[in-house]
């Protein structure tokens, strides 16, 4: 019996580089979305574009799981990492997730261990780009950068903006969830300006405060071109180590 994995990303550059990786996709819909479907032997596999923010991501899996019934999720795409020993590109497999609540993590919420098979494929794939494979712990925020201090003794986590949204939904329904997340910034490479001034509550960008940031801080422009690279580079990453894995667990998965 073919079974059916969902696969989220936030942003068209995410699912783009997944895109470009796969054959014969074909376009699908997902509730009010656009999504796309492939095959790799008796695994289907259907990836939506949520957007960004928790309650985009929410909804987004509320209506995969409704419409397509997946026997897994799976989130992914790119992050911040708080550790400065995370290198751009290094891909963090998350072990479990928390919602950033007044600048603390609230409890974490277990997710679906990766099988063994699938991090070391996804390693192996990263290896030949000089990036790792870790585990850790997924952050969720709404854009606020915070400092390693503030986690704790958390395994390598890194900030993100979906994944507490798809594990309420995964939780609710039963389906098991995955995450992983490669890294586009870190301390060594911080973002232009602090997400959590430019957007609202809902992970809308505020064009005015875009531009305040901006006028306060003119070399804003220069470092967005360094975050552009750096973006690009962790999602062909991300895609990279997402489709070595399931390859991996092409057997696991039937």
């Amino acid at each position: 019996m073919e079974k059916t994995i969902g696969l989220m990303a936030a942003m068209d550059q995410e699912s783009g580089a997944l895109l470009r990786l796969v054959r014969g996709w074909k376009p699908l819909a997902i509730g009010k979305l656009h999504g796309r479907s492939f095959s790799t032997g008796r695994v289907r596999y259907i990836l939506v574009t949520c957007g960004m923010g928790a309650r985009r991501a929410r909804l987004a899996a509320a209506s995969l799981v409704k419409e397509h019934s997946p026997h897994l999720l799976i989130s992914f795409g790119i992050g911040g990492a708080v550790e400065a020993s995370l290198d751009i590109g290094d891909v963090v497999a998350a072990e479990s997730v928390s919602r950033l609540d007044g600048g603390r993590p609230g409890s974490p919420r277990p997710l679906q261990p990766w099988p063994v098979a699938a991090s070391e494929a996804g390693g192996q794939a990263l290896k030949q780009r000089g990036a790792h494979w870790l585990a850790g712990t997924a952050i969720t925020t709404q854009g606020s950068q915070v400092r390693q201090e503030q986690l704790g003794n958390l395994l390598h986590p890194v900030l993100e903006m979906e994944t507490a949204g798809i594990a309420e939904v995964a939780a609710e329904t039963g389906v098991p969830l995955l995450a992983l997340r490669s890294i586009s910034d870190g301390p060594r490479a911080p973002l232009p300006f602090d997400l959590g001034k430019i957007m609202d509550e809902d992970a809308n960008l505020r064009p005015a405060s875009l531009v305040g940031e901006i006028v306060r801080q003119p070399g804003i422009l220069l470092r967005a071109g360094r975050m552009m690279r750096n973006s690009a580079t962790a999602a062909d990453n991300a895609a990279l180590a997402l489709v070595a894995a399931l390859g991996a667990m092409d057997v696991w998965a039937r």
